[in-house]
C-alpha cells in the first residue's frame, strides 16, 4: 500500500502565553543576513516585521483602517485560531477571507477522500471557469471520485457522480472533454489504463494529489495566497498584551481576545467562521442564531449549535432543550390533525388549545422560540454565556490603528537600521481595557485613564447636522472614577466647542440608501403603530382610522429568501374571506391612542375602544374585552401569558388564560403612554404623560423606583414620554420624548446619557434600537432620521427626507410617526408616515451600514472638567 505524507501546517503551535510581555519578546522571525537560519527579533520589530512597508518614513502618513491593514489582521487571526485549535474556525476563515489557500489542508481532504469538502474549500477562492487550472483541478477531483465509485464495482454512484459533476466539462471542447468522452465509452473500469493501475484508492488518492498539488501551485489566481508568513507564536496575542498589559477584569486576556475576534469576524460579514469560533471556543452563546434556526424550522441545526455547549445529561435543563427539539424535528413530519394530537408533548404553556385552533408551523415555531429562550436563560452551563460585552465598532482594527499611528512616525525619527536597533517602546501607546466603553488609547505615562465612562450625567448635544457635542453633568466623573483632567470626548463642529476634524455621512438623494414603499391601494389615515414580525417575513401597521395592513415577503424562483428587504416588493396581504382587521373606535377618537401587540398568530390591538383579539390569517376578530372607560392606551406580554394593560393612570396586570387580573399598579397622575419589560431583571418600567418612570417587580408588584423626566433647553411643561424600550442586555433603557433622548439603567433609573439634538430639527417622533442594540434610530417631525451609536450617542449618520420621499410627495405634514427596527438586519428600518404609506430604508449594499462609527481623538474635543449640564 502506497501511503501519502502531508506535511504539518505552517502556522505554528501555541504554548502558554506569559502573563507581560518584555521588550526583549519576539514575535516574528526573519532570515539572518549571516547564516540563512531564522533568528529572533527584539519587541520592537513586532509591528515592524509585519507592516514594514508602511514604516518607511518617506511613505507616512497617519493610517487608515484599509485592505492592507484587514489583510494582516486576518493573518494573525488565523495563526491565533490555529494554536488555539480551533480547526474548523481557521478552515472557514480561510475560505471566507480568500487571503490564505492552506495547500496541506487542500491536501488532506483529497488523502481522506473527501472530495465534497475539498471541492467546497477550492470553490472558495476560484471557479470551474476561471482558468485551465482551476478547470482541470475541478476536473481530477470529480474523476477520482469517479474512478474510486468504478473501483468499488457501484455502478449507480459512478453514474451518478459521472453526470452531475463531470458532463459539465462537456461544453469544453479540451483534453478534459477527451478524457470524459473515454468515460462515458467505457464498458470496465479495467480497460481504462488509469483505473487498472490504481485498483487501491490509497495509491490512487496519493498520484491524484500529486497531480493536484501541481496544478494549485502553477494556479494564477491561487499563486499569491500560498505562503503563510513566518511568525513567531502568539502573534495577535502578543501584539494584545503588549498595549493592554493589565487589563484589570476576571475574563482572561485570551478571552477577551477571543470577543473581540468575534465583534470582527460579524462586523465583516465572515458569518460562518463567527459561528463556529462561537462554538469551538464556547465562550457565548448566540440566542439570536439559535433562535433563527428555530423559527425556521432547522431543528438539526439548532441541535448541532446547542451541543457545542451543552449535552443532553449535563442537567435537566439541558434535557429539556434537546427533548423540544428532537419532538419538534417529529412534529415536523407529521400531518396537521397528527399536530394537535401530538401536541400534548410540548411544555404546558405551550398548550393553551385557544391558540393552537389557528396557530400555524411559523407562528408554532416563533412562540417555541421564546419558551426555549427561557430555558436557555435558566440552564446554569449557559448563563454565563449570553451576554456579548459592550465595545465600540471596528474595536480590534481601531486598536491595530492606534498602535500604527503611534509607531510609524516612531520609527520614521529613526536615522538607524530598524532592524539592527532596539526601538524604545516606553511611550507605546497603552489602553486600560479591551472589552468596555469606548477606547482612547493614551501614552503610558499618563496617569488618567483615557476610557470614556457612561456615568450618571452624560449629555450629548447634537450641535450641527453631522456632529455632536458632548457634556459632562450631574455627579463628576472624578467622584466615581478619578481624576479626569486630560479626558477628552466627542468631537464637536462650532466655534465654541472646538472643530471636528471627520464629517459623518450625510444622505440626501434616493441613489444613496436603498429605499422601497410597500404597495398600498388605500391611504387612509396617518400610520399610528408599525412592527416587524418576529421572523421578519411580515411588517404589520395600525391607522389613525383604527384599519391594520400587513405586507408579506415570500419565496420565489429569484429570491430564497422571506425575509423583509428593499430588494422584494411584498405584497400586502388580503385574506380570501375579504375580511379587515379594524378596531373599535371610542367616544373620543381625536384624543385616543392607538397599540397593538403580536402574540403570534394572534394580533391584540385597540384604537380608543375595546381591545380586539385578531388571527394573522384569517383577519376574523375572535374576541374583544376591556370596555372603556378607562381607554387603553399601551399592552405588552410580559413572561408567558402575563399580560400588560396601560390606561389613563395606572396598570392592570392580567392572566390571558384564566381571564384574571393579578395586580393593578397606581402611581402615575396621567396617561400610561409606554410599558417594557426587562426578562433579565423580572421588572416592569412604565412611561406616563406626567413625565414619570416607574420600574415595578414581577415579585408582589411593588414599585421599586420612580423618576421624573427632567428636559433640557426652553421647555415649560414637563415632557411627555411617547416612548421607552429596553436594550437587549436588558439593563439600559431607552426613554423618548420630544426634545431629548435618555438612557437610563434599570432597576434603580440611574441616568446613564441623554443626547440633545439640534434646535432646528426638534421635535423627535419616535427612536428604536436595532436589532442588534448597536444603533439607535430617532425621526424627527422635519422628516430626517439620525443615525445615533448606542454606547456613546455619538451621531453616525443623518437620512434627510429628501432620500426618502420623491419632491412631489414631500410636504411638512408628512413625516415619519414611527420606525420599526428589522429583528434580524441591524441597518434595516421600516418608517410609518403621517400620510399612511411605510417605507423600508437600508444602506446601498456597498456601504454595508449606515455612515461612520466616529471615533473620540486623544486632545481634539471638549474637556470634561468644565463643562455643566441640567439632567435630574
Amino acid at each position: 500500500m502506497t501511503c501519502i505524507m502531508i506535511s504539518k501546517l505552517t502556522y505554528q503551535k501555541s504554548r502558554d502565553h506569559a502573563s507581560s510581555v518584555a521588550e526583549e519578546q519576539t514575535l516574528f522571525t526573519a532570515k539572518s543576513e549571516d547564516h540563512g537560519t531564522a533568528s529572533p527579533r527584539p519587541a520592537s520589530h513586532i509591528l515592524l516585521s509585519l507592516f514594514s512597508e508602511t514604516a518607511k518614513p518617506s511613505q507616512y502618513t497617519e493610517m487608515d483602517i484599509d485592505k492592507d491593514s484587514y489583510t494582516k489582521l486576518i493573518i494573525l487571526i488565523l495563526q491565533f485560531l490555529d494554536e488555539e485549535n480551533y480547526k474548523e474556525s481557521l478552515h472557514l476563515l480561510e475560505q471566507e477571507s480568500k487571503i490564505f489557500f492552506n495547500v496541506n489542508y487542500f491536501g488532506e481532504t483529497i488523502v481522506n477522500g473527501e472530495w465534497e469538502k475539498a471541492e467546497e474549500y477550492l470553490s472558495s477562492f476560484t471557479k470551474l471557469n476561471d482558468n485551465r487550472y482551476s478547470m482541470k483541478l475541478f476536473f481530477e477531483i470529480r474523476k477520482q471520485k469517479y474512478y474510486e465509485a468504478s473501483v468499488r464495482n457501484d455502478q449507480a454512484e459512478g453514474v451518478n457522480v459521472l453526470w452531475p459533476d463531470l458532463k459539465v466539462f462537456l461544453d469544453f471542447q479540451d483534453e478534459n472533454y477527451e478524457e470524459l468522452a473515454g468515460l462515458i465509452d467505457l464498458k470496465n473500469f479495467r480497460d481504462n489504463e488509469h483505473l487498472s493501475q490504481n485498483v487501491n484508492k490509497e495509491s490512487a488518492r496519493a498520484i491524484s494529489w500529486g497531480d493536484l498539488k501541481s496544478l494549485v501551485e502553477q494556479n494564477p489566481t491561487l499563486q499569491d495566497k500560498l505562503i503563510f508568513p513566518r511568525l513567531n507564536k502568539s502573534g495577535l496575542l502578543s501584539i494584545i498584551t503588549l498595549i493592554c498589559p493589565n487589563p484589570g477584569k476576571k475574563t482572561s486576556i485570551k478571552e477577551e481576545l477571543i470577543y473581540l475576534i468575534l465583534q470582527f469576524l460579524d462586523e465583516e460579514k465572515l458569518k460562518g467562521t463567527c459561528h463556529k469560533l462561537e462554538q469551538e471556543s464556547k465562550i457565548f452563546f448566540n440566542m439570536n442564531y439559535f433562535g433563527e434556526f428555530v423559527i425556521s424550522g432547522e431543528w438539526d441545526k439548532a441541535l448541532k449549535y446547542l451541543s457545542a455547549f451543552t449535552m443532553p445529561d449535563d442537567n435537566q435543563h439541558s434535557a429539556k432543550i434537546v427533548f423540544t427539539l428532537e419532538k419538534q424535528k417529529y412534529l415536523a413530519n407529521l400531518g396537521r390533525n397528527d399536530q394537535v394530537q401530538a401536541i400534548k408533548i410540548l411544555p404546558n404553556d405551550l398548550q393553551d388549545n385557544f391558540l393552537y385552533k389557528y396557530m400555524d408551523a411559523t407562528s408554532l415555531r416563533a412562540n417555541l422560540c421564546d419558551v426555549l429562550k427561557e430555558s436557555v436563560k435558566s440552564n446554569p452551563i449557559l448563563q454565563d454565556k449570553l451576554k456579548f460585552p459592550a465595545m465600540d465598532k471596528s474595536r480590534l482594527l481601531t486598536i491595530l490603528k492606534k498602535i500604527m499611528d503611534w509607531w510609524i512616525p516612531h520609527c520614521a525619527n529613526s536615522t538607524t537600521d530598524l532592524y539592527k536597533k532596539n526601538i524604545s517602546l516606553v511611550n507605546i501607546p497603552k489602553i486600560p481595557y479591551l472589552c468596555r466603553e469606548p477606547m482612547i488609547a493614551v501614552n503610558s505615562h499618563c496617569q488618567e485613564a483615557s476610557a470614556l465612562p457612561v456615568s450618571n450625567g452624560l449629555v450629548f448635544h447634537d450641535s450641527s447636522c453631522c456632529n455632536d457635542v458632548s457634556l459632562q453633568a450631574g455627579m463628576k466623573s472624578s467622584e466615581k472614577y478619578g481624576s479626569r483632567d486630560n479626558t477628552y470626548l466627542a468631537d464637536a463642529n462650532s466655534g465654541v466647542y472646538g472643530k471636528s476634524t471627520e464629517k459623518l455621512a450625510e444622505i440626501n438623494d434616493p441613489s444613496e440608501c436603498q429605499t422601497l414603499v410597500l404597495p398600498d391601494t388605500s391611504l387612509t389615515g396617518g400610520v399610528t403603530r408599525l412592527m416587524y414580525s418576529c421572523s421578519g417575513d411580515f411588517i404589520l401597521a395600525l391607522t389613525q382610522n383604527a384599519t391594520h395592513k400587513l405586507w408579506r415577503w415570500y419565496c420565489d424562483d429569484q429570491h430564497s429568501s422571506s425575509k423583509a428587504s428593499t430588494n422584494v416588493e411584498p405584497q400586502l396581504y388580503q385574506p380570501s374571506s375579504g375580511l379587515i382587521m379594524t378596531n373599535e373606535i371610542g367616544t373620543q377618537p381625536e384624543n385616543a391612542l392607538s397599540c397593538f401587540s403580536l402574540k403570534d398568530p394572534y394580533l391584540f390591538s385597540a384604537s380608543g375602544g375595546k381591545i380586539s383579539i385578531f388571527n394573522l390569517e384569517t383577519f376574523e376578530r375572535l374576541s374583544t374585552f376591556g370596555s372603556p372607560p378607562p381607554s387603553t392606551t399601551y399592552f405588552t406580554f410580559l413572561m408567558q401569558n402575563i399580560f400588560a394593560i396601560g390606561l389613563d393612570d395606572s396598570i392592570l396586570i392580567r392572566c390571558f388564560d384564566s381571564k384574571k387580573t393579578i395586580a393593578h399598579l397606581k402611581g402615575h397622575q396621567k396617561r400610561i403612554t409606554c410599558l417594557a419589560f426587562s426578562q433579565n431583571l423580572n421588572v416592569l418600567v412604565s412611561s406616563g404623560a406626567d413625565a414619570q418612570l416607574c420600574v415595578w417587580s414581577t415579585n408582589g408588584w411593588e414599585k421599586l423606583a420612580s423618576k421624573i423626566l427632567q428636559s433640557t433647553g426652553e421647555m415649560l411643561e414637563c415632557p411627555v414620554v411617547n416612548h421607552i424600550e429596553f436594550h437587549q442586555d436588558q439593563i439600559h433603557l431607552l426613554a423618548v420624548h420630544e426634545r431629548n433622548v435618555h438612557i437610563y439603567e434599570a432597576p434603580t433609573l440611574n441616568h446613564s446619557m441623554q443626547w440633545v439634538p439640534q434646535e432646528s430639527d426638534l421635535p423627535i417622533t419616535y427612536a428604536t434600537y436595532s436589532c442588534d442594540g448597536q444603533s439607535i434610530f430617532v425621526s424627527f417631525k422635519n422628516g430626517c432620521i439620525k443615525v445615533l451609536v448606542a454606547t456613546t450617542l455619538y451621531l453616525r449618520c443623518r437620512i434627510n427626507v429628501t432620500a426618502y420621499i420623491p419632491p412631489g410627495l414631500s410636504s411638512s405634514d408628512v413625516y415619519p410617526a414611527v420606525i420599526a427596527a428589522h429583528p434580524f438586519q441591524p441597518n434595516n428600518i421600516a418608517l410609518g408616515l403621517t400620510d399612511g404609506r411605510v417605507h423600508v430604508l437600508e444602506p446601498l449594499e456597498s456601504e454595508g451600514e449606515w455612515g461612520i462609527s466616529p471615533q473620540p481623538k486623544d486632545g481634539d474635543g471638549l474637556s470634561t472638567a468644565s463643562c455643566s449640564a441640567v439632567l435630574e
